[in-house]
């Protein structure tokens, strides 16, 4: 008589990218610290072998992981038309502020933090897929803003510090709950950063003429 087969190492045989999924959204209830291969596996219905299979390793899991949820919250972007405008700029902050601050968005950032903060004990590019996100950002950022007029050897500093403040305002409204103070917060970055683009555009126009 053959082996017995456990019908839960079957259930996602051929459906990887979806168990990927499964565990992702179990690793954003709660969080990475605990995180183990046969925790995983009881919290999504599938052995222990299974995951093992498919992923390895915790490490080679949790990266997988993080690369997937990246992905989904802190991807480059679609690209912009030719001729971006700081209207269109606009439009995308808001929409990208927005975004962060959805339950998925939040949870999103809870775990991106908890690399991040587990990343300082492990030393700088130690999770790879958070390094590869952050700077797949800063770049489409830079490019953008480098179109409109500014500066290359500022773009990626301003592009630096944008993100850093949205993250940190979006951790200030997570720890506190206190909107009415971040949201005027994001405001007013965003009153200084948009009279910034517009001087840029006109310099670009000018040079133009």
């Amino acid at each position: 008589m053959g082996e017995r087969v456990d019908g839960r190492s079957l259930r996602y045989r051929h459906r990887r990218g979806e168990l990927l999924v499964a565990v992702g959204e179990y690793v954003l209830e709660n969080g990475v610290a605990s995180l183990t291969l046969r925790r995983a596996a009881e919290a999504v219905g599938v052995t222990h072998a299974t995951l093992q299979h498919h992923f390895g390793t915790r490490e080679q899991l949790l990266e997988e992981i993080i690369e997937h949820l990246l992905e989904r919250s802190f991807a480059p972007g679609e690209d912009y038309p030719e001729g971006v405008t700081v209207a269109d700029v606009e439009v995308r902050l808001r929409a990208f502020w927005a975004s962060l601050n959805t339950p998925t968005g939040q949870q999103d950032i809870r775990l991106f933090t908890e690399v991040l903060v587990q990343g300082l004990y492990s030393g700088p590019g130690s999770e790879p897929a958070v390094t590869r996100s952050i700077t797949q950002r800063l770049e489409r950022i830079a490019g953008i803003i480098v179109s409109l007029g500014c500066p290359e050897a500022e773009a990626m500093s301003f592009a630096t510090a944008m993100l850093a403040l949205l993250r940190g305002i979006t951790l200030d409204l997570l720890a506190t709950g206190e909107d009415e103070r971040v949201q005027d917060t994001f405001e007013l970055f965003l009153s200084g950063a948009m009279r910034l683009t517009l001087a840029w555009e006109a310099d670009r126009d000018r040079a133009a003429v």
